[in-house]
């Protein structure tokens, strides 16, 4: 059903948008265009368009998603004048787009590579950028059916800012020019996001003053029955889990699977859950989307999901920026962050119950090695600090 709503959203938001889009831009100059595939993608740039709303208040923000995640969590932001979804990628589509918009700049986030707008922008002479972009060794823009990829990646773009050297290589290696490495915004911002005072009442009311575990952005299935198990070992102990995306049947899931007592936040937040049985939950599911990035300030120590299902598991670094080792499935070669904290010994790629339990138990009695690798993922995010002053640089170079 989830997977259904979404869908709609997909396609609906998308009817009619072209029009918009028209009335919207029509007689205005100085358009940057910023487009990012979902909410978790932006927040990597999320840095880059606040200082430029900031520094250059006299250009127009137009933002697209591909996603509904994206649009539909940020679709009113005060850091934008227009927001969007993106057009299907048909040659139509675009060249109505670009006509429509005339940006000064293009500003792709990571992996956003569509034929049809590049060609569309080529053809209007745009200046393109991809900022924050992530390559791994295994890209399939190298493989022989990725040709017309290639060929876009080497004509279309004023610059290619890249997070790593890994990254630089392989553009390198395809024959893209203009490749600058800048590193990953995103870290400027978690790290901004650490040090900014902020609370929220229902979970220091549920935490009472305790640290507490903080499991964010988890899937369906291993993720979970990874948590759970953990939050069953210790009913002592205080577990907030926060799914990727809480569909009604993955939460329902994970209450059956559950032996000890647990609230959902948007039931505290309706008033439906009394304030003895908020106090008494030994797990606080966050049923709604926002504010992960913020609660892992709660936390001693998190696991975050998508290391089962992809090998890229979600954003390492924002629980490490405030000082949390970090566990994960063992899937996590495509996510460099984590593949690093886990040399350093401030992440943990686990593949079972076993596995995951020991270290949360010595996390849990062994207090010099809880800050050993607390320390070890808070220098991680300080020492890569950066990034969104770098990629600016090269936009209005």
């Amino acid at each position: 059903m989830y997977a259904v709503e979404k869908a709609k959203k997909f396609i609906l938001g998308r009817r009619g948008q072209m029009r918009r889009i028209r009335e919207a831009c029509k007689g205005v100059e100085e358009i940057l265009w910023f487009h990012t595939a979902s909410y978790g993608e932006f927040e990597e740039i999320r840095p880059v368009v606040e200082q430029v709303r900031g520094r250059y208040p006299q250009k127009k923000i137009l933002l697209t998603f591909f996603s509904p995640s994206g649009y539909e969590a940020l679709k009113d932001t005060p850091l934008a004048d227009w927001v969007f979804y993106l057009p299907l990628d048909t040659p139509g589509n675009a060249r109505r787009f670009v006509k429509a918009v005339h940006p000064e700049k293009a500003i792709f986030s990571m992996g956003e590579y569509w034929l049809c707008f590049l060609a569309a922008l080529r053809r209007r002479k745009v200046d393109t950028y991809v900022i924050s972009a992530r390559i791994p060794a295994d890209t399939p823009y190298l493989k022989w059916y990725a040709r017309p990829y290639r060929k876009a990646l080497r004509t279309t773009y004023r610059a290619i800012m890249v997070q790593n050297e890994l990254s630089a290589s392989v553009m390198k290696r395809i024959g893209v020019p203009n490749v600058i490495r800048t590193g990953n915004p995103r870290i400027d911002r978690v790290c901004d996001l650490a040090a900014t005072p902020w609370k929220d009442e229902i979970v220091e009311r549920w935490a009472q003053g305790r640290k507490v575990f903080v499991a964010g952005s988890t899937a369906p299935g291993r993720d979970d029955e990874m948590v759970v198990s953990l939050a069953n070992a210790h009913p002592a102990d205080k577990f907030l889990l926060v799914p990727h995306e809480p569909a009604p049947e993955q939460i329902r899931t994970i209450r059956s699977l559950l032996r000890v007592p647990c609230v959902q936040y948007t039931q505290v937040e309706a008033g439906q859950v009394s304030e003895e049985a908020l106090q008494a939950a030994s797990v606080l599911i966050v049923d709604k989307v926002g504010t992960l990035s913020k609660l892992y300030r709660y936390g001693f120590a998190a696991y975050v999901g998508a290391g089962f299902t992809t090998d890229e598991p979600h954003s390492v670094i924002e629980p490490a920026a405030y000082g949390l080792p970090v566990a994960t499935g063992p899937r996590i070669k495509h996510n460099p962050h984590c593949v690093i904290l886990v040399e350093r010994g401030a992440g943990f790629a686990f593949a079972t119950e076993a596995e995951i339990g020991a270290w949360y138990d010595r996390l849990t009695t062994d207090p010099a090695y809880l800050k050993q690798v607390s320390d070890l993922a808070r220098s991680y995010c300080e020492e890569n600090r950066g990034a969104t002053q770098a990629t600016l640089d090269a936009l209005f170079a």
